[in-house]
Order: structure tokens, then C-alpha cells, then sequence
């Protein structure tokens, strides 16, 4: 699961903000007790019936925004887990354009002054990330920016108004991330970015929200994995929350990647497993996004053909699937192909792989894969990385060493000579595994001057990043830092996050040392 792509889907799950009137009125109680019997359902993902809890407020609370913004809130999940479903986009539009008349004229009303600026924020909200969802950025920075307004304005109405600063919290947070000429652009239309800023937002709203405090926790633990990289402690949370809310996908999912992510895959596995295929027609990205990581799963294993089995069942036409999980679905299809040489194959699938801003990520990544035709070097750079990925590193050191000695006693044989880079990138990479950080700096020292050579530059970014990480465990943050703008060569906007991600770490090592 790319963190990017990730984030985008589960921070519109984490969007659902929400408050109630705070005076103990009997209908405002009333008015309460539906919200929380709403929100519950949408914590366990049932999101017909809440549905049906939200549209009981629009009847029983009609000049109220507070139904209508939930209602659209559950039409954006929808939205985003298919967006090629024309009526289902009209029905969008329609329900968010609803819920902001509906908050201007409760504004007009000067009852709830706070908390009618606050619906409007989160309801501009939506429709901001229903703009960037079709990539139509400057629609989304508009919408943003009304949102970011309209949730200041509720904080200056009332500065006890806690929920509210989880929104402001994650623009903050998310604005200073942009890239620096588009940082520039967003700081001219408001988006003013401040990191360390919108954490403590984050926190406020978790520590003191009155109603908000599961979304702030839940977004906090997703900011500080994918973008800080406190594994463990985000971990925790998830695994919490997931004690009250067992069948959540998004959590399930979540565990999951982490599983799979640091080689866990028997965990992984379960966890994967457990997401219900009853989300198959209205939810289709949670059902790709399951079989997807089964998928990757098996591969990683090297069991390849289990993979092929799951991602076989993810060309059925009849399961949509968005462009990123295309393209995929298509570099793994590739290399199984490449695998088994089947050229044909492997040409066909990677050529499905086009450059955009939603698939970049794929393209760069499989264009080493798609260069020549596979060879046995190649199948055994392939198992061999699998084994350091799942931990097996013994056996992927052993591997690499015969690749090592095959490359240096058929150098000018090898069909795809770039693959030298990736093989001794591995074999520094295993011996940092090892713990043995002096060793990895002087191997991945042994090749850097050649790297320049390397016209790849996604690749060469990713051999940087992991030349810098080695360097920040033998604390030369100096060197640290050079290797990571070495790596900004690369034009992937994913690879980018991360090297941001990476800078920061490194700049939290350097504070805790001194502290």
C-alpha cells in the first residue's frame, strides 16, 4: 500500500468531524444521541445504516446542516472508493452543495455561531478533497482554503471549541509538506504550513475534543507512521481501536500493511484475510486493496504462484479499480511474467503502465523491470530480495554473494548490466539488517561514485535513502542530510514524501541526542 495513496483514503474516513449544541435542551439531546448512534455505525463501517440514522436527522432537524453534512460525508467515502461511477459522483455534488446551504443559512440564524462555521469548514472540506480525488488541485486549494477560514473562524468564536482543531491541525500539517514551488503557490492562496504546528492541533483535539477525541488519536497515529515513522506507538493505537471497532476495514487493512511491511507476512496474512468480501460492490478499493496485499504477500514469500492466484482475481473487470491499483496490479502481473519468461507477457503488462501523477510511482519503479528481457540474475535478485524483506537474511546474504560472483565473472554478459547497482545496494542493505551499520556505509561507499553514472533516477533516489538511513544510525547527520537531496533527483512525488519523512527523522535523532 503506498502511503500516499493510503492516506488519501483513510483521512477521508477521519474527516467525519462533528459537534452538537452544547446547552442540555431535550431535542439537542435528542439531536446528540442520533449523531453518536451515527457515528458509531460509520466506526464499524456500516454505512447504509448510517445512512439511513443521518437522514432520520434531516427529517426530524431540517434546518440544521448537521444530517446533511453526515449524509455527504458518507457519499465521499463512497466517491472515493469509486470514482468512476458517474451517478454516484452527481449524487456527491449534490448532497455537499445541500449541506453548505443548509450551514450558510444556520450561520445567518447567529445561534451556534462556532459551531455553524465549524459545519461549514468540514462540509467546504469534503467538497475540497472531492476536487483533488478528480485531480482538479486548484477546485481543492479554493475549498481548502474556505474550509481552513471557516474553522479558524470557529476557534476565534470560541477558542474551547477543541474539535475544530483537528481539521486546522492536519491542513497545517499537510501544507507545510508540499512541494516548494507549489508550497509557494499554496501559501498565496492561505495555506500556510506549519508541521510541528499541526501535530499540536492534532493533539489538542485528541487530549481535550469533546467528541472528536477517536479521530484525532486515530489521525495522529496515521500521520506519525506513514510521515514521522513512529511505527510502534501508531501500531498501538490502531490495535486499540481495532478492539472496539473489529470489523473496520481501514484498520484491518492498516494492521495489516504494518505486518507486511516489516516482514510479518504469516500476521499479515490474517489480518488481510479477515476483511469481509461483503464490501465488494459499494466499497470495491477495500476488496482491491485486500487482495492486492494478499497478493504481495505471497510474492514476497516467493510463493509466486499463490500471488498470481490473487492477482488474477484482481483482473476481474467486474471489480473497479482506481489507475493506482491498475498499474499495480500490472507491475506485479510483469514480473510473475518475467518470472516464468514469458517476455510476451511481461512486455504487455508493463507497457499498461502509464506516467501520471496517480501511477508515476509504478512507472518509475518498473522501468528497470521492463528495460530487457528477465534472465536468471534478475529471477535471483528477485528471490533474494524477497528474502531480506521477509527477514530471511542468512539465506538472502548467501544469495547475494553468488550474485556478486556471477556479476564480476560475466560482467559484460549480463543483460541488464543497471541491475549491478540494485544487487550491491542489497547487499549493504542486508548487512545493516545484520546491525552491522560501519560495514553497510563502507559497501554502499564502494559503488556511490559509480552511481552517478546511473541514468535512473527513481532508483538511485531509493539506493540514497537507504545510504542515508545507515548514515543516521552512525549519527553523521551531515552526510545523513547530503545523501537525502542527493536523492531529490527523482521526479516520483511519493519517493519525495518520504525523503521528507527522512529529513525529519533525522532531525529528531539530532534533537533527542542533544536533549
Amino acid at each position: 500500500m503506498k502511503p500516499f495513496n493510503a492516506l488519501v483514503w483513510f483521512f477521508t474516513w477521519v474527516v467525519i468531524c462533528f459537534s452538537v449544541p452544547k446547552d442540555s435542551k431535550a431535542e439537542e439531546q435528542r439531536l446528540y444521541q442520533l449523531i453518536e448512534k451515527g457515528k458509531t455505525e460509520i466506526y464499524h463501517f456500516r454505512l447504509a445504516e448510517a445512512t439511513t440514522i443521518f437522514r432520520q436527522i434531516q427529517n426530524e432537524f431540517s434546518e440544521l446542516p448537521h444530517g446533511y453534512f453526515y449524509e455527504a460525508f458518507i457519499m465521499a467515502i463512497y466517491y472515493s472508493q469509486d470514482r468512476t461511477n458517474v451517478s454516484l459522483d452527481s449524487v456527491l455534488q449534490q448532497t455537499i452543495r445541500v449541506a453548505i446551504t443548509k450551514g450558510e443559512s444556520y450561520r445567518k440564524q447567529g445561534n451556534q455561531p462556532a459551531e455553524a462555521a465549524y459545519y461549514l469548514g468540514v462540509s467546504h472540506g469534503v467538497l475540497g478533497i472531492y476536487h483533488v480525488l478528480n485531480s482538479s488541485y486548484l477546485k481543492g486549494y479554493l475549498h481548502g482554503r474556505s474550509a481552513k477560514n471557516y474553522l479558524e473562524e470557529a476557534v476565534e468564536k470560541d477558542s474551547t471549541y477543541y474539535d475544530a482543531y483537528l481539521g486546522l491541525g492536519i491542513f497545517h500539517y499537510y501544507a507545510d509538506l508540499l512541494p516548494g514551488v507549489i508550497k509557494f503557490f499554496a501559501s498565496i492562496l492561505g495555506f500556510g504550513g506549519d508541521r510541528a504546528q499541526g501535530i499540536r492541533e492534532i493533539e489538542k483535539t485528541a487530549i481535550r475534543g469533546q467528541y472528536l477525541k477517536i479521530e484525532a488519536e486515530f489521525t495522529h497515529a496515521v500521520i506519525r507512521y506513514f510521515l514521522e515513522g513512529a511505527y510502534s506507538s501508531s501500531l498501538q493505537t490502531f490495535l486499540r481501536l481495532k478492539t472496539s471497532y473489529p470489523e473496520n476495514p481501514a484498520l484491518l487493512l492498516l494492521i495489516g500493511y504494518h505486518y507486511r511491511r516489516f516482514g510479518q507476512i504469516e500476521k499479515a496474512e490474517k489480518y488481510f484475510n479477515s476483511v469481509s468480501d461483503a464490501y465488494r460492490e459499494k466499497l470495491p478499493q477495500i476488496i482491491v486493496m485486500k487482495y492486492y496485499n494478499l497478493g504481495v504477500c505471497y510474492y514476497r514469500l516467493n510463493d509466486f504462484e499463490e500471488a498470481e492466484k490473487c492477482f488474477n482475481r484482481l483482473l476481474d473487470k467486474n471489480l473497479r479499480k482506481s489507475p493506482y491499483y491498475q498499474a499495480a496490479i500490472a507491475f506485479y502481473k510483469g514480473i510473475l511474467a518475467g518470472l516464468k519468461r514469458d517476455q510476451a507477457s511481461a512486455d504487455y503488462y508493463f507497457g499498461l503502465i502509464r506516467y501520471n501523477q496517480e501511477t508515476q510511482y509504478w512507472y518509475f519503479i518498473s522501468r528497470i523491470y521492463s528495460k530487457t528481457p528477465f534472465d536468471k540474475i534478475m529471477q535471483d535478485y528477485i528471490i533474494a530480495e524477497n528474502h531480506a524483506y521477509t527477514f530471511k537474511t542468512a539465506q538472502a546474504i548467501t544469495e547475494t554473494e553468488v550474485l556478486l560472483k556471477t556479476i564480476n565473472e560475466n560482467r559484460y554478459s549480463i543483460s541488464n548490466p543497471d541491475l549491478v547497482f540494485l544487487i550491491k545496494d542489497l547487499e549493504a542493505r542486508l548487512a545493516f539488517q545484520q546491525g552491522q551499520a560501519l560495514k553497510s556505509r563502507q559497501l554502499f561507499e564502494s559503488f556511490l561514485t559509480d552511481l552517478q553514472k546511473y541514468d535512473d533516477d527513481f532508483q538511485k533516489a531509493w539506493i540514497y535513502i537507504g545510504y542515508a538511513r545507515v548514515l543516521r544510525e552512525l549519527k553523521d547527520w551531515e552526510e545523513a542530510l547530503k545523501a537525502l537531496k542527493k536523492a531529490e533527483v527523482t521526479n516520483d512525488e511519493y519517493t519525495r514524501l518520504i525523503i521528507e519523512r527522512e529529513k525529519y527523522i533525522l532531525k529528531k535523532s539530532q534533537l533527542n541526542l542533544r536533549s
